[in-house]
């Protein structure tokens, strides 16, 4: 773990949040994991959100058709956080 602590430049000021819900109605957005890079935050989201397409690609075949459209009532993004002291 120190070896990672090492990594991490002093001049850091901005790390990046991939924020993430299930139902828009009923909860609030949480964050599902933190980046140095933005790049690394869009990787992160794009490998959770192909394992929850295919979970309900999955449910599909297996129930039928489904009610709703792939992420219609989920929201996710991406945003910058300032790092203070």
């Amino acid at each position: 773990m120190e070896e990672n602590l090492r990594e991490i430049p002093e001049t850091l000021t901005e790390v990046y949040e991939f924020i993430y819900t299930d139902c828009v109605f009923e909860s609030a957005m949480a964050t599902m994991s933190l980046h140095r890079t933005k790049k690394g935050a869009y990787k992160a989201m794009r490998a959770f959100l192909e394992t929850e397409y295919a979970e309900w690609r999955e449910d599909s075949i297996r129930h039928g058709k489904q009610r709703f459209k792939f992420g219609v009532y989920c929201a996710w993004a991406v945003r910058p956080i300032e790092l203070k002291e």
